[in-house]
């Protein structure tokens, strides 16, 4: 009866820990990818920020060192398309290049999910992101996370110029580059706490469910 009721138990506490685990990642996936009550995100993507120095030819520069970690997560659009082959580190101006894993869908798919992976010292895939992309007829869409660290950055395009935003260019647009960075300061605060609250309450009810566990091996020492 003992050994039962503790494997019962086990049993039910991982399955669940399962469940949690997926539901986060499920939630945190959706959150800012949501297509919910029809809205087309061809409609709504942004141009993606910082478009220069993207492309596979592009060398990572250590002076001027752009990258994806701050990005506020969502749709966005770019002329070039997303690299789906692995290019070599330091290029796409980063040291750790960002390319997706998979081949680019039909107008008639929707919305699908693919792969993106990072090129490392390891290989071509040493991490892994979820990516969510539209064939909207004349272009794509891409639903982007933020990256782990920098300098990581999002690969669009084989070859372009590889030219930074000179001294002066950043000084006479500095107010601009400024409300930008905050208003996706703002955006990615509110994102990471919504995911906090999520990660708080799982871990309130893995407790309790700990707690009941633990009662009930208790309980089975009595009977």
């Amino acid at each position: 009866m003992k050994i039962s009721l503790h494997l019962l138990t086990s049993l039910t506490l991982t399955q669940l820990f399962i469940t949690l685990i997926v539901f986060v990642h499920c939630v945190e996936s959706t959150y800012y990818c949501s297509t919910a009550g029809g809205v087309d995100p061809c409609t709504l993507a942004e141009t993606l920020y910082e478009p220069y120095a993207r492309t596979g030819n592009c060398e990572y520069n250590g002076v001027y060192a752009p990258c994806d970690r701050y990005i506020t997560p969502g749709w966005y659009k770019s002329d070039d398309l997303v690299l789906d082959n692995c290019p070599v580190l330091n290029s796409c101006g980063a040291v750790y290049p960002i390319w997706m894993n998979g081949t680019f869908p039909q107008v008639a798919d929707g919305v699908v999910s693919r792969t993106l992976c990072k090129t490392g010292f390891g290989g071509c895939c040493v991490r892994q992101y979820d990516l969510q992309i539209k064939n909207c007829g004349t272009s794509y869409v891409y639903c982007l996370p933020a990256l782990d660290s920098c300098p990581e950055r999002l690969c669009f395009g084989t070859n372009g110029t590889c030219e930074y935003p000179t001294t002066v260019a950043i000084t006479t647009t500095v107010a601009i580059t400024t409300t930008a960075v905050v208003d996706s300061t703002v955006s990615l605060r509110e994102y990471r706490n919504l995911k906090t609250r999520y990660v708080v309450a799982i871990v309130a009810v893995i407790l309790l469910v700990i707690s009941l566990s633990g009662f009930a091996t208790l309980m089975s020492f009595c009977y």
